[in-house]
């Protein structure tokens, strides 16, 4: 006998999406996580002109906006032959630290935090039972926020950074302050680790499913011009290529029921091909933070190193020691820096092909733009929600199997789906773009 089971909108995630599961006979014969937003971003971009389109992709996302400009501005300077300064690049990189910090801080103590102390009145049960924390929690994602906004001027959607320079510069003052903000950060960070380490080591994990293969796909920006790095599961390293050989490595399928595209490593095939991007694929890298002496004294990293243990858990111990890291290489970053000038305006009537990557705070991003004269003729946009949108689906078949019965998918099954979902973080007006 079948049946559907209709989970109506995945809650305390970024986006609205359904999760639909069919069962014949206590046997699962589909489980898919069903995405319907629609954006069009890389429809209505053709035809704009370069010096516009920064400002127009921020608005793809309200979580990942800095991140989203920064990796068009990149494509577009690819594309155009321009040559940032390095104190421009490194405030731009700064920026997206900072928009790390807000994004995990929310993503930890506000969507998956509720979770892990059974709060089931979400962020206000955790008020009335931990208000220090959370009180705590709330200045961790301002201080993120304030850092964007500094370099910004508007800690989403910003206005200051432009192709080639800064529009607006930050001032030697406003360096200053967050330099003071990333120090709070670095420290409280601290804090919240040791606090929080007990607390993790105590609670059930949901465990990879083991009859599915995944590739932990990071990309290594220190490496000569940006590498791909494939990972699997013990850490081993699979398969690295450049930036220019993305498509040649990185293909898309569609499914009819989700808006969100799944891409897969080309030369695998799906679904051996299907990959996991973000906070746990950026802890193989060997410039990664779990290569910091600082990080690596932490209790919670020792679980990260023990590749055998990692889970769907793991991604909340990365964010909570990625806080830390990303605190710390943004005083690295600004150790050198006074007030970068505001640059001539480049050339932006040039005629090429671009590509931006970098690592997103829920992973890989990429923005390719082909340019004639100064306009846009066709974009492709990847995030990190596609890149991981297939193991979602895969992961929700593996747990309704493991909790469907003859009467349907059991309240404990239905708890670890959306537990499972929320350690994974989609942002689905990313991944709908």
């Amino acid at each position: 006998m079948s049946k559907t089971i209709l989970l109506q909108k995945a809650t305390r995630i970024e986006g609205n999406a359904n999760i639909h599961i069919e069962t014949e006979d206590g046997r699962i014969r589909a489980a898919r996580f069903m995405v319907h937003e629609f954006r069009g971003f890389e429809s209505f971009l053709k035809g704009r002109r370069v010096e516009y389109v920064p400002q127009l992709v921020s608005r793809i996302c309200g979580l990942c906006s800095v991140a989203h400009q920064v990796a068009c501005i990149n494509a577009l300077e690819d594309a155009l032959g321009i040559e940032a300064a390095p104190a421009v690049r490194a405030l731009r990189e700064t920026a997206v630290l900072g928009e790390w910090i807000s994004s995990h801080a929310l993503s930890y103590f506000f969507l998956t935090m509720p979770d892990q102390v059974g709060s089931e009145r979400g962020v206000f049960g955790l008020m009335d039972q931990y208000p220090e924390i959370i009180s705590e929690a709330f200045e961790l994602r301002q201080a993120g926020l304030e850092i964007a906004r500094l370099i910004g001027k508007r800690a989403m959607h910003p206005v200051a950074l432009g192709v080639g320079r800064f529009l607006m510069a930050p001032t030697n003052e406003e360096i200053d302050r967050i330099r003071g903000v990333a120090g709070w950060v670095r420290d409280k960070a601290a804090e919240f680790i040791v606090k929080l380490e007990k607390a993790y080591s105590s609670r059930q994990r949901i465990t990879f499913p083991e009859d599915i293969g995944v590739n932990f796909v990071a990309y290594d920006s220190g490496s000569d011009s940006g590498q791909f790095k494939v990972f699997d599961r013990t850490g081993g390293l699979s398969a690295l290529f450049g930036r220019d050989e993305f498509d040649e490595n990185i293909a898309e399928m569609r499914a009819d029921w989700s808006l969100a595209k799944i891409p897969y490593l080309h030369r695998l095939g799906f679904p051996e091909g299907i990959m996991l991007v973000g906070p746990l694929s950026r802890s193989f890298l060997d410039g990664g933070f779990l290569n910091d002496p600082e990080v690596l004294s932490f209790q919670f990293s020792q679980q990260l190193l023990d590749r055998t243990r990692l889970s769907f858990d793991s991604y909340d111990v990365c964010r909570l020691l990625e806080i830390f890291w990303a605190a710390k290489r943004i005083l690295m970053l600004l150790e050198p820096i006074d007030a970068p000038p505001i640059d001539r305006e480049p050339n932006l009537e040039a005629s090429g092909q671009g590509i931006g990557v970098l690592e997103a705070p829920r992973g890989v991003l990429m923005h390719k733009y082909l340019i004639n004269q100064g306009i846009v003729e066709s974009c492709r946009l990847l995030v990190a929600t596609q890149f991981n949108n297939a193991y979602i689906n895969l992961s929700i078949t593996d747990l309704a199997q493991k909790h469907v019965n003859h009467a349907g998918l059991s309240s404990e099954g239905e708890r670890l789906i959306g537990r499972c979902i929320r350690l994974l973080d989609p942002c689905l007006s990313c991944a709908t773009h």
